[in-house]
């Protein structure tokens, strides 16, 4: 007689490394722990020192695939490695020193399934420092419940990378990772939001996300550095906002230029990085209607930066960065 057993679908989770070996062996331990199978974990060694030998071996219903790259190219090109090789129905990008609980792939599989409008879904994390899991901190905005990614995500992302679960069909309408070393997940999130990815929220905690100073983290860096390394993503964003600007409800372009681009735009002439506020101020221009006041503030930045050698334009450009808000 046949089984009348339904088939569960594969989950790949991937998860891009270098080096901290001692931490991604207990992030692999954590899903390992899962109750949930099928599992498809693929491990993206971006380029460590030593080749990462993983603690566990393929079965029939916990497949391991650990690829490396011959450079260190970053998580954003890691986690594209990784999503090229995926095979299953859901995808989750579980970075290399956060946790999960052992139901969160049960709770939410389940919650895609049941729901299959919903492109990605996300539960509440607790944030730990170092290896203290007793003193933890829900992360900020993550008890509510949220169903579009936009506005929300430009007010904080109230979900951590590792606290989602995405489907495939999500994944293939979101494209390739963008190639950055900072900001490249809210860059992810933002192109799945211009497509109008609908979101849902598990309301328990079954993510653990660790906050750490340790230089090792791939996207670790100095905070002037990192200032110079969210440039390329926010400037793709901005090309994304600019690109899909008519389909867009009205109020997104404006939130995006008061939320990112100003605050950003600010940082960068506080470096002096000028010609980068250039570009950035460039695009600024062309987000806005034309005529309207954010972009007439925009054009201003725009020409007090041209115009940086003349008295009064540093006073010029923090004004309309001012009335930009």
């Amino acid at each position: 007689m046949g089984s009348n057993r339904k088939v569960r679908p594969l989950v790949s989770i991937i998860i891009p490394i270098h080096d901290r070996f001692n931490l991604v062996n207990e992030t692999i331990k954590t899903v390992i722990d899962q109750t949930y199978r099928p599992i498809e974990l693929i491990v993206v060694d971006d380029q460590s020192n030593e080749p990462y030998n993983p603690i566990v071996t393929s079965t029939t219903s916990f497949i391991v695939k650990v690829l490396r790259h011959n450079e260190n190219r970053g998580p954003g090109a890691a986690r594209e490695t990784g999503r090229q090789a995926a095979s299953g129905e859901y995808i989750a990008y579980l970075d290399s020193d956060d946790l999960w609980l052992p139901k969160f792939l049960e709770k939410m599989v389940y919650m895609l399934t049941n729901n299959p409008e919903i492109g990605m879904c996300y539960c509440k994390t607790a944030q730990f420092n170092g290896t203290n899991r007793e003193s933890v901190t829900l992360r900020h905005r993550n008890d509510q419940a949220f169903q579009s990614i936009f506005p929300t995500l430009f007010f904080g992302r109230p979900w951590s990378t590792a606290a989602c679960l995405w489907t495939k069909r999500a994944t293939n309408l979101i494209g390739p990772w963008f190639d950055g070393w900072t900001n490249e997940d809210i860059e992810y999130e933002l192109r799945a939001g211009t497509m109008g990815i609908k979101i849902d929220h598990v309301d328990e905690v079954l993510c653990l996300e660790r906050e750490t100073e340790d230089p090792q983290q791939l996207s670790q860096v100095s905070n002037d550095k990192a200032i110079l390394q969210r440039y390329p993503a926010v400037i793709q964003m901005a090309k994304t906002i600019i690109k899909n600007k008519p389909s867009l409800h009205k109020d997104i372009p404006a939130i995006f230029i008061i939320k990112i681009m100003r605050p950003f735009a600010a940082e960068l002439f506080q470096k002096e990085e000028y010609e980068k506020v250039n570009e950035v101020s460039k695009l600024m221009i062309k987000i806005p209607n034309p005529f309207s006041r954010k972009w007439l503030l925009s054009l201003i930045l725009f020409i007090s930066v041209a115009l940086r050698k003349f008295p009064g334009s540093k006073q010029l450009f923090l004004l309309s960065c001012r009335y930009l808000s």
